[in-house]
């Protein structure tokens, strides 16, 4: 395969193959094979000469950098060591955040103190550092650093800490925790991180998928905000805490315009679209995401690295799916570069660290709407590499002359040995390289470094003459730190300056920074903030909603840009407005958020921005919409079924009970359908008990109901209709009453139809909640030909259903069932169910699958391993299996790990796994058992919560939402979806065909 054949021991074989690559400079054609040239930059400051140059240079040769730029070496060890992360200051002064103690002890032994922040000195200005003092030290795992009042924000949890040199020694003597209370409980990767200034002064830092009890030690008064997972900002002033959207591992970046980007190790960019606080908007709103996979992930996100690299996948059992060669595995450090040291098509890029991998990956981004899409630049080739297995890239930054900076933590292994299982860990080598580490410059090849003019770093006193200077300047270090320092002192000078910049011709960038900055003084009033609207792009327009969305009272002039903002020529400005109207909720905005919905319908982000803007409206809003009904657009029916869920939900019975009158005996063109289908499912809401309301408790027209079950039925069965309006009527054919739709939805799951028509068909028939409708689902024809996510939804229905349930249990009684095709933490809910009919019936039907026994019944099956398998029967033992949880070789399902690139992994690990799921759960994919009133039970891992809901992805391939107010208990007992028992379901030989295939698929 290509990551294969472009590995340093294939070089001959790369060297053909590169003829096919294409080569992508600035913005010509991709029509010739890249030419790297070798890199050969001095390595030296003729100021500090470093003991191994021989090796430096060495490992200088091994990059393969995107051809027209150079890299350039300005620290080394011992001047610098274990580099995570590191932030200039206005000086040119380098803070370093050193992770030496990394990785930390295992087995709950007490933390390393080995972290440094060190400080670096360029004496002779030649960009590359010659002088080093410790400016703190005894630290456990410094990872994250930024420069603030001459001084330097540090994460290291459980700790932010705020350290400061006045007495100009080079040491810190103000050493102060400013926050504290992040988890520290889990290992050194998943850790807060990434302290970066926003455009609202806030500093943002990830949650490095941890929690905490956060709180500032000066202000005991407040209490300690709590979170599992989510993102936070601080104010640097009042040490406030908040939680923000976003669930970021080591990574975080804002783009020039204050869009925020995080990413995780098997996501490599991620927008945060929405933050909490606007999702709370409307407690009665389903939707609960805050993040958008911007760049392909998990088993797409390729990357082609040219080492001998070693990743987990190569050990591990326990991330099985998680880390990967030819995927990213250990995405961290992204940058959204924005300065002119590189070229011009490399502004607004995206540019993100794999250190297992050993490079650097850039992607492009365009505007999707209310967030983005990103892909990668160069098709089969990376913007950085290198054939050295030691070249660790951990974080990226702007700093001086407009240069990429790059932190290269240099070690033999940066993988963690918690990530390994234990017989393994001897294998490899997690102290070579501490005390090693690198920092790179990065800039185009004929980049003269000295020769470039600039503002910053600068050895005097900012005066305001050079703070406008360099907030108007190419470079984003410059207008960042200009823009900080000027936040530092809020100088009152500053007004005059700032407003003649935002209404001239200034760079874009820079105007934006300028926009905020006047926010900050107070200095934009109403009238300047409608000119600056009126007068500018749609990144302009852009801020300008944002600010008046923090405004505590929005005036009617304000009110006019708003107005112009819902039928702006721009989507994200449209989202914006929505998200504006929603955090003000009068009743005025209502006709703008139609034209907003209208537009922008097939948008989930802004369908979601337009619903949180509701709360109280929904009514109000519908009579908007049903004025224009004859206009609406396939396009549009999910934003009528969402409305009708709302409204559902939140208006009182005798409301309902009109609307849906109303609906049956109305023309059913297609919004009505789905109007009433949501109105439907957001009366389920109020049900506290197991009894279901069916469509003749809302209507006493039997004739209109018995038309009504004809017409729907017609449109789900009808292979000409839209698969949206098919869907829609399918869902809407479980509220008729028992004994009149079942016949139709039997029809529907047969594999004639399109499997989306089957789940919907399915999970009608579950809805029903009827012994015939369950006798339909589990007849013994249509359970032989189900194929295994068919199957999987047909399971995850009967169990949810107390009706249903019984009659799942009583086909595995009589053997129409096997126990092992039930996950395992399903079986485990069932045994634990409070109805102890139910309790003692699992426990009959399951003990032998759960008793324990697990890895005795793997020691016995280690026979297979002796059995010569067949890759090719194993592929359709895989789909049958397991593709409706798992990915590989690019086909399945996502609800478990993602196994692409599984076959690194000896096949003893692969067989431990399959017959003992619960050897090692990563945490995401730990099973929660979720019981509303109603009495229905889901059991699946989390795929996304907020304040008021939250999302389950079961075992079978399903994603259930449910409102926080109608969960009755969760229990997490912390196993795998996975179940126990596969092996019942297959052969020796077709273990070991199974097996073969995962060993063998690229």
């Amino acid at each position: 395969m290509l990551n294969y054949l472009i590995s340093p021991r294939n070089w001959s074989i790369m060297t053909c193959f590169a003829l096919l690559l294409a080569c992508q400079q600035e913005k010509a054609t991709l029509d010739s094979p890249p030419k790297f040239e070798i890199q050969k930059n001095p390595v030296n400051s003729p100021q500090y000469t470093y003991a191994d140059s021989v090796a430096l240079k060495t490992s200088m040769a091994a990059f393969q950098l995107e051809p027209g730029l150079q890299i350039d070496l300005i620290a080394a060890d011992p001047l610098v060591a274990d580099p995570s992360a590191f932030a200039f200051d206005e000086k040119g002064i380098l803070y370093v955040a050193e992770n030496t103690g990394y990785p930390d002890p295992m087995d709950g032994k007490k933390p390393d103190t080995l972290g440094k922040i060190s400080r670096l000195v360029d004496s002779d200005g030649d960009g590359k550092y010659d002088q080093r003092s410790v400016f703190v030290e005894g630290l456990t795992y410094p990872n994250g650093i930024m420069a603030w009042k001459g001084g330097v924000f540090v994460t290291c949890a459980p700790h932010i800490y705020y350290f400061k040199d006045t007495t100009g020694d080079g040491k810190a003597d103000i050493q102060e925790i400013v926050l504290t209370g992040f988890n520290a409980n889990r290992t050194a990767q998943i850790r807060t991180s990434h302290p970066t200034l926003g455009l609202d002064g806030w500093i943002y830092v990830t949650s490095g998928l941890n929690g905490g009890e956060v709180y500032s030690p000066a202000h005991p008064e407040r209490k300690p905000v709590s979170f599992n997972g989510a993102d936070g900002r601080f104010n640097p002033e009042t040490l406030e805490f908040q939680l923000r959207g976003g669930k970021s591992q080591f990574g975080l970046a804002f783009d020039a315009f204050g869009r925020r980007y995080g990413s995780s190790n098997r996501h490599p960019l991620q927008h945060i679209v929405m933050e909490p606080d606007q999702l709370s908007n409307n407690p009665n709103l389903l939707f609960n995401k805050t993040i958008e996979d911007v760049a392909p992930a998990e088993a797409e996100g390729f990357v082609y690295p040219i080492s001998k690299s070693i990743t987990t996948a190569d050990y591990i059992p326990k991330l099985m799916g998680l880390s990967h060669q030819g995927t990213f595995t250990s995405a961290c450090g992204t940058l959204i570069f924005e300065s002119e040291g590189l070229h011009e098509a490399h502004k607004g890029n995206a540019f993100i660290c794999e250190p297992a991998q050993n490079l650097v990956q850039r992607q492009s981004i365009k505007e999707n709407g209310a967030t983005f899409i990103s892909e990668r630049v160069h098709e089969d080739w990376e913007f950085l590499s290198s054939s050295d297995s030691w070249f660790n890239p951990v974080f990226l930054s702007h700093g001086p002359k407009g240069a990429m900076y790059l932190a290269d933590m240099y070690r033999k292994v940066i993988d963690h040995p918690s990530y390994v299982p234990e017989e393994t860990r001897g294998a490899l080598d997690f102290e070579s390289g501490k005390g090693k580490g690198k920092i790179y410059r990065i800039t185009r090849d004929n980049l003269e470094y000295n020769k470039v003019e600039t503002v910053f770093p600068t050895s005097s006193a900012a005066s305001m003459d050079m703070l406008i200077t360099a907030l108007s300047s190419d470079d984003e270090w410059e207008r960042n730190t200009a823009f900080r320092l000027i936040l530092e002192k809020m100088p009152q000078e500053a007004i005059a300056p700032l407003k003649e910049m935002v209404l001239s011709d200034a760079i874009i960038e820079g105007k934006v920074k300028a926009i905020w900055l006047l926010h900050h003084f107070d200095g934009l009033d109403d009238k300047m903030l409608t000119t600056i609207y009126d007068d500018n792009v749609p990144i302009i327009r852009e801020q300008i909603i944002a600010i008046i969305a923090l405004k505590p009272n929005i005036s009617e002039q304000l009110a006019s840009s708003l107005i112009k903002g819902a039928t702006d020529t721009n989507p994200r400005v449209r989202y914006m407005t929505a998200l504006t109207f929603g955090g003000d909720k009068k009743k005025e905005w209502l006709p703008y958020l139609a034209k907003i919905a209208q537009e922008d319908a097939s948008d989930p982000w802004t369908r979601a921005a337009v619903m949180t803007a509701l709360n109280g409206q929904e009514i109000s809003f519908l009579n908007i919409l049903e004025a224009e009904k004859k206009q609406v657009t396939f396009s549009q029916l999910p934003m009528w079924s969402e409305l009708g869920e709302l409204i559902g939900s939140s208006v009182s019975a005798k409301e309902l009970t009109g609307l849906i009158d109303s609906s049956i005996n109305s023309e059913w063109d297609n919004p009505t359908f789905s109007l009433l289908l949501g109105l439907l499912k957001g009366s389920e809401r109020h049900v506290k008990g197991s009894e279901k309301t069916y469509l003749d408790a809302y209507t006493k027209s039997k004739e209109q109901l018995d038309a009504l079950v004809q017409e729907t039925t017609k449109r789900a069965s009808s292979a000409e209709d839209s698969l949206t309006s098919r869907i829609q009527a399918t869902a809407l054919l479980s509220y008729f009453s028992p004994g009149e739709t079942e016949a139709s939805l039997k029809e529907l799951i047969s594999p004639n139809n399109p499997p989306e028509i089957q789940l919907a068909a399915i999970q009608s028939l579950g809805n029903l909640n009827s012994v015939e409708a369950g006798e339909i689902l589990i007849e013994t024809t249509a359970w032989k030909a189900y194929t295994p996510k068919t199957k999987g939804a047909v399971i995850a229905t009967m169990v949810s259903r107390p009706i249903l349930r019984n009659q799942l249990l009583m086909a595995i009684e009589e053997s129409k069932i096997n126990p092992a095709e039930i996950s395992s933490s399903t079986r485990l809910s069932l045994m634990k169910a409070s109805d102890s009919k139910v309790r003692s019936r699992a426990e009959d039907l399951f003990k032998e699958l759960e008793s324990g026994g697990r890895m005795k019944v793997y020691e016995e099956h280690k026979r297979v391993l002796d059995i010569k398998g067949n890759a090719a029967n194993g592929e359709g033992i895989f789909k049958l299996n397991c593709a409706t949880c798992h990915t590989y070789a690019g086909e399945g399902g996502d609800v478990g790990p993602d196994l692409s690139g599984i076959n690194n992994q000896p096949a003893l690990a692969l067989l431990l796994h399959t017959i003992v799921p619960n050897y090692e759960v990563f945490p995401g994919y730990q099973a929660i058992t979720v019981t509303t009133h109603e009495g229905k039970q889901v059991t699946g891992r989390i795929a996304a919560e907020s304040a008021n809901s939250l999302s389950l992805r079961t075992a079978y391939g399903t994603e259930e939402n449910i409102l926080r107010t109608q969960i009755k208990s969760i229990q997490n007992p912390g196993l795998s979806l996975m179940p126990n028992g596969l092996e019942q379901n297959m052969t020796d030989q077709e273990m070991a065909d199974l097996l073969a295939y995962l060993k063998g698929a690229q």
